[in-house]
């Protein structure tokens, strides 16, 4: 049986971070928007994490654009922990 592809090893994540492969620039950029810096309006720190990743792939990023982005990740949870979303967006259908 073949085995699903992965990011990382089970149990290296902390060497990737270690390595600065999280950082704008690097490997494995995580937030390069800087998210929510100084408030969190419940509900829409969700919608403006999908629209980050959204604006990546389509290579709408800005100043904060990863180069080459084809497929983005973007989580977001609140209301007390009572609901939470994940999407996966890519360049192509």
């Amino acid at each position: 049986m073949a085995r699903e592809p992965r990011l990382l090893r089970e149990g290296e994540g902390w060497k990737a971070v270690d390595r600065g492969d999280q950082k704008f620039g690097r490997h494995l950029p995580i937030n390069p928007s800087g998210g929510v810096l100084c408030t969190n309006p419940i509900g829409a720190s969700g919608m403006i994490r999908l629209g980050e990743a959204a604006m990546q792939v389509m290579g709408r990023a800005g100043a904060h654009q990863v180069d080459g982005c084809r497929t983005a990740v973007g989580h977001a949870y609140g209301g007390g922990a009572q609901y939470f979303a994940m999407w996966v967006v890519g360049a192509t259908r």
